[in-house]
């Protein structure tokens, strides 16, 4: 054993428990001189978190110019440690310790980059991988403490997830955190983008999704007005939706989405029961997220997340109380001081929301909750009185600020609408009970509002809210981003007009929906019409696998879509041959080609075909489909749906626009999956 190791040994018994999370002092070591004779051990072995420990001391008692033997082995051991438990402890420790790491200065900054680059190439090398996202880790943690300057750093982060599938996996899996916690402290650094490409990976796509829904979030909270701020909510509720989808055990993010829904919720018709299913979804998650994170380790980074979490159910415990006594019936007969005390409660709720930074989200309770609040008051005099008699009566109620403040507020707003016609449609208060209608109707809202019963605009918000909250609960989020992408693509062209765009629309999605369908078909439950996705049957017989029967499937799904009786098959005389589907709105018709290839489906193999559908499309709108069935999967398997869909823009000689043709490929002749071998 290494003399330094026995002193190490002798110390770690002998010391108590607050001196063991200290680390040792030099002296515990033996003096300066051993130290500085065992620095290479140190350094290199797995005790170069002790090394900083001793060093972090050292400065504390004798000041920097005592210590400068003993940085130069601390930046040593960073630069060249290959042991990925002592490195990762020794950043930990170092980042537990500004005052040396700025000592240390931009030596300390460059041994970390470095680090960072050289796992970028670690390949098959984990320890350096793992290196590599640990000093990424403590370069975040200094940075957001003021210690090192972001500008490199935030650089370096951009640069190595430039293409993150060829990042070593497991440094690629911990990056989108560190990014999302950059982004929220510095966002306009372009890092969105980098988490944007992170959404492509499997095993990166989760945590992209969730930071970028916080930034989301963050964008929500920095509106002023009701509108935006809703919206862009929704947007984030959306996004947390398909992440949810994708990963039903996400708790952070189901956490945020019963949050948001609540706020969301307070000013809907079934404020009660809206925001008090969100409160019982998000205590229960809570629950289980507390359980989960219990006696686990948290960077430093992590904690003001954890604490977000805990202000936004603070916060979803306080509309849960004001929101029982929102609904537009309730007459307050009963209860009046803790009815009063609940509202007032949520009405001053300032400080709650932080988002993961320091500055917390008061715009959102008053752009949000308080305004909703005051709807209350003033939709129903007696409640109005029912605060002033509590101002002049109740001794708790007249010292409180925040009745104080409600009541001035709804003077203000009386004062201000008396002359404008006070609570009619044009008013927000109404605007917020029946968010979904004025999104809808837009400028013909308050005309509506006039004229129609508030039980029957109560109804129909409902009902608009919950058609939205199926479609989200439903969304898949992979599949949300494809047709996202094709969608962009598709807009381009000067062809995508009203009664274009939105047929093209139907026609894509029911047959992306066919693809799925080919790719997850069982191998007995298919049936004669999808012979040709097997190679043998259970019997080992040969399968008919030719373009007629991929042909006649595709055509019998699409008489089970809706658009069943628009559908035509092997329409003669198009454009100089015969088209395999031709799908009429009207007028407007689109061609679907139907093509089998055994020698090369590749994109540059498939280009061939193009052509022919691009032909067929010559006197109408310049959109079509072709769907290729794959004939030359192999013992590997096929390509996945996501990478087998694509659009190729056809672009010919005295042509303007090219028409674009989206390809969509479609493995037949498979073997059995438990055949299969790794490339």
């Amino acid at each position: 054993m290494h003399v330094i190791d026995e002193r190490l040994a002798q110390w770690a018994a002998h010391a108590s428990r607050p001196q063991l999370r200290a680390g040792p002092t030099v002296e515990d070591l033996g003096g300066l001189d051993a130290v500085l004779t065992a620095a290479d051990h140190l350094a290199q072995g797995p005790f170069l978190a002790h090394l900083i420990q001793a060093t972090a001391h050292h400065l504390d008692t004798f000041g920097s110019e005592a210590c400068k033997p003993l940085y130069d082995a601390v930046l040593d051991g960073l630069r060249t440690n290959n042991n990925h438990a002592a490195f990762a402890s020794a950043t930990d420790t170092l980042a537990s310790r500004p005052a040396l790491a700025r000592e240390l200065g931009t030596p300390l900054t460059r041994a970390l980059l470095a680090r960072l680059q050289q796992a970028q190439d670690a390949s098959d090398d984990l320890a350096a991988a793992l290196i590599g996202v640990e000093a990424a880790d403590c370069l975040v943690q200094l940075t957001l403490a003021g210690v090192t300057k972001a500008a490199r750093l935030l650089g370096a982060m951009d640069e190595a997830t430039e293409d993150p599938a060829a990042l070593p996996e497991a440094m690629a899996t911990r990056l989108p955190r560190l990014l999302g916690v950059l982004d929220a402290h510095h966002p306009g650094a372009g890092l969105r983008e980098a988490l944007e490409r992170c959404l492509m990976l499997d095993y990166t796509c989760r945590d992209a999704a969730f930071e970028l829904a916080l930034g989301d979030l963050r964008q929500a909270l920095e509106q002023d007005q009701y509108a935006p701020m809703t919206e862009q909510l929704r947007n984030t509720q959306d996004r947390l939706a398909e992440l949810i989808t994708l990963d039903p055990h996400r708790l952070d993010a189901q956490l945020y989405h019963a949050a948001i829904e609540a706020v969301l919720g307070l000013s809907a018709p079934d404020a009660p029961a809206r925001v008090r299913t969100a409160a019982s979804t998000l205590r229960d998650v809570l629950h289980r997220y507390r359980s989960y994170r219990y006696r686990t380790r948290t960077p430093a980074w992590a904690r003001p997340r954890q604490n977000d979490v805990l202000a936004w159910s603070e916060l979803t415990v306080l509309l849960d109380g004001a929101a029982a006594h929102l609904a537009h019936d309730d007459p307050w007969y009963e209860g009046g001081h803790g009815i009063l005390t609940a509202l007032l409660r949520a009405y001053t709720a300032h400080n709650t929301v932080a988002v993961l930074t320091d500055s917390p989200a008061a715009a959102a309770v008053e752009t949000l909750v308080a305004p909703v609040i005051e709807d209350a008051f003033l939709q129903h005099e007696h409640r109005q009185r029912f605060l002033q008699h509590a101002l002049a009566h109740d001794e708790e109620i007249r010292d409180d600020p925040a009745a104080q403040q409600l009541h001035a507020a709804l003077l203000h707003r009386t004062a201000t609408s008396a002359g404008s016609h006070d609570q009619q449609a044009g008013d927000q208060g109404k605007a917020r009970r029946w968010q979904q209608l004025a999104h809808q109707l837009k400028d013909d809202f308050a005309a509506f509002v006039d004229q129609t019963p508030e039980h029957v605009l109560d109804r129909l918000e409902l009902s608009l809210r919950t058609h939205e909250d199926v479609l989200a609960a439903i969304a898949d989020p992979k599949y949300g981003r494809l047709k996202a992408q094709l969608l962009k693509q598709l807009e381009s062209s000067r062809d995508w007009l009203s009664g274009i765009a939105d047929e093209f629309t139907a026609l894509l999605d029911t047959t992306i929906r066919f693809a799925y369908q080919c790719y997850d078909i069982g191998r007995k439950m298919g049936g004669s019409y999808t012979e040709y996705l097997r190679r043998r049957d259970k019997d080992g017989k040969k399968q008919k696998v030719d373009e007629a029967l991929f042909h006649q499937h595709y055509r019998e799904v699409l008489a089970f879509s809706a658009l069943f009786n628009i559908v035509s098959a092997e329409v003669i005389d198009k454009g100089g041959g015969r088209a395999d589907i031709i799908v009429s709105f009207g007028s407007v018709q689109f061609n679907v080609e139907c093509k089998i290839e055994e020698d090369d489906a590749s994109e540059a193999g498939l280009r061939q075909y193009v052509a022919q559908a691009a032909e067929y499309q010559n006197t109408n709108a310049a959109f079509a489909i072709l769907l290729a069935l794959d004939k030359t999967v192999g013992a590997e398997g096929a390509a996945n749906l996501f990478d087998s869909i694509w659009i190729e823009p056809v672009q010919r000689a005295d042509e303007r626009e090219p028409c674009h043709v989206v390809i969509i490929r479609v493995p037949g002749g498979r073997d059995n999956p438990n055949l299969l071998r790794p490339a």
